[in-house]
């Protein structure tokens, strides 16, 4: 919810309801009846983040192994030459 102005009486019946929607940083102005600002409510809740699936991991998993595969300069594979760098 973006930066909205709202009269008191519809905050005082629906308050969960608006702390719900709100989301980091969202901001309602609440407003008397004369039209005057009463009071600011700023959001410090971060929005929730959904995990990706399992299978958009493994997506960008393989996209980045072929990356890494396509720009590849050596002869010698990735397990052979941190076998040498061991050494």
């Amino acid at each position: 919810m973006p930066t909205n102005t709202l009269p008191i009486e519809t905050t005082e019946r629906d308050l969960r309801r608006l702390l719900e929607e709100l989301d980091l940083g969202d901001t309602v102005t609440l407003i008397g009846a004369e039209g005057v600002p009463q009071a600011l409510l700023v959001s410090p809740r971060p929005a929730p983040r959904e995990a990706p699936a399992e299978s958009d991991w493994e997506a960008r998993w393989d996209a980045l192994a072929q990356q890494v595969s396509e720009a590849w300069q050596s002869e010698k594979g990735a397990v052979e030459l941190l076998s040498e760098m061991r050494r």
